[in-house]
């Protein structure tokens, strides 16, 4: 019997607590100034979390498009879209040398004269971080 009594816990502590936290959430859920704002607010942090409306510098690195342009011999599309790489991330050589590819194949060898002395001038610290 004396066993019993030298258990150390907390006894039923948790449980009232517990308790007392259901107790006062559901009287702050049933009055009506409460839920509309508390409502409010959680659905507010769902929508935030499956929605969010985090604004980013620059897009996202894909030659995805580019690539199918290419492939459906959409040429100038393919252009414009490996220019957007090129603009957001210059250290991208393959851009260089595809938007090199695509202006020959269009015909554009003034355009494809470009990119070559853009390509050939790149600071050499940027071809040596390309992977």
């Amino acid at each position: 019997m004396r066993a019993v009594f030298e258990i150390e816990s907390y006894g039923a502590a948790a449980y009232v607590i517990f308790a007392l936290v259901c107790f006062i959430a559901s009287i702050l859920l049933l009055i009506p100034e409460t839920v509309k704002p508390t409502c409010r607010y959680f659905s507010g942090l769902i929508i935030a979390f499956i929605f969010p409306d985090h604004k980013f510098s620059k897009p996202a690195l894909t030659y995805t498009l580019a690539r199918r342009y290419m492939e459906l011999e959409r040429y100038e599309d393919a252009i414009n879209e490996y220019a957007k790489i090129i603009h957001y991330y210059p250290g991208e050589t393959e851009a260089y040398l595809e938007i090199i590819s695509a202006s020959s194949l269009a015909g554009e060898t003034i355009l494809a004269e470009k990119y070559k002395k853009k390509l050939n001038a790149r600071p050499a610290e940027t071809i040596a971080n390309d992977p």
